[in-house]
């Protein structure tokens, strides 16, 4: 990226856009979309550090075009920030699509030994995962007990109105997505799933006041559940970390040091992911 910046030829064009630079701003061999997709790299080189007047001199391009390209960006929120000399960053809508569509490889290398250490500390199954458009589904989990590792499969989809990791992220997402969540039969697990759209928007706000989600016998007879949600840098939840065992075992006594081990887990998962999503966010 810093090369194409930099090395500009002798006639004036724009080594970015291919083409020198024309009035409107909006031409290009690759039309409107390839201008718009040039700015978006431009921040995602430097997130945190291109203001207007950056995009204007990196890409040789007209303040009315380059304030145009930014304000459409913005409102597709792809892009954050910018005014006054501030910089822009990537969008939240940006980083969910790096999130939804990263590589297996890079979420599991930086998140395995953090859930490694949790199920170490609490002798529980413990498992990754993450919201898929409006699908939450398990990323890996690992499980001292060789007896609880069929609850929580790679890609196994959770059911959003009975998963303790599902209501921990769905909680906090748009209406939009809830909406789309919710939609279509929601199966009766046990005698103890609710399928109530009511009951369950309740039940999320109750995980946005506790700051945590449960599943009592919701999905199996007898397993309990705990589901904490990881907060990225930029504020959204779009992984969070499960437990699971036997009810009895799950929500006793040591509930409280339960939670305190996983906000702490969360926590670190929220640094390690966020830096991942930044690199990855580089190659666009």
């Amino acid at each position: 990226m810093t090369e194409r910046i930099v090395n500009r030829t002798s006639s004036g064009s724009s080594p970015l856009l291919g083409a020198p630079p024309t009035g409107d701003g909006e031409t290009s061999p690759g039309g409107p979309l390839d201008r718009y997709m040039t700015v978006l790299e431009l921040v995602a080189a430097f997130p945190g550090a291109v203001t207007m007047s950056d995009v204007c001199l990196a890409l040789d391009m007209p303040k009315t075009s380059a304030h145009r390209l930014l304000a459409g960006l913005s409102r597709a929120g792809l892009v954050e920030g910018g005014g006054r000399h501030r910089p822009y960053t990537l969008g939240k809508r940006l980083v969910r699509l790096l999130h939804a569509s990263a590589e297996q490889g890079w979420v599991e290398t930086l998140a395995r030994p953090v859930i490694e250490a949790l199920a170490a500390e609490r002798g529980e199954t413990c498992y990754l995962t993450r919201l898929v458009g409006h699908a939450v589904r398990v990323v890996f989990s690992v499980s001292p007990e060789v007896q609880w590792r069929g609850y929580v499969q790679p890609d196994l989809q959770m059911p959003p109105h009975a998963a303790a990791t599902a209501k921990a992220i769905l909680a906090f997402q748009p209406p939009g997505i809830i909406e789309k969540a919710l939609e279509g039969d929601l199966v009766v697990l046990t005698s103890q799933t609710c399928t109530e759209r009511d009951k369950i928007l309740r039940d999320y706000e109750s995980v946005r006041e506790k700051g945590y989600g449960t599943c009592v016998s919701e999905i199996d007879e007898g397993l309990g559940a705990l589901g904490y949600p990881v907060r990225l840098a930029d504020g959204s939840i779009l992984y969070s970390i499960g437990l699971t065992g036997p009810v009895q075992r799950i929500f006793n006594d040591n509930l409280p040091v339960r939670l305190a081990s996983l906000e702490q887990a969360a926590a670190a998962l929220g640094r390690s992911l966020s830096l991942g999503a930044e690199i990855a966010g580089r190659r666009l």
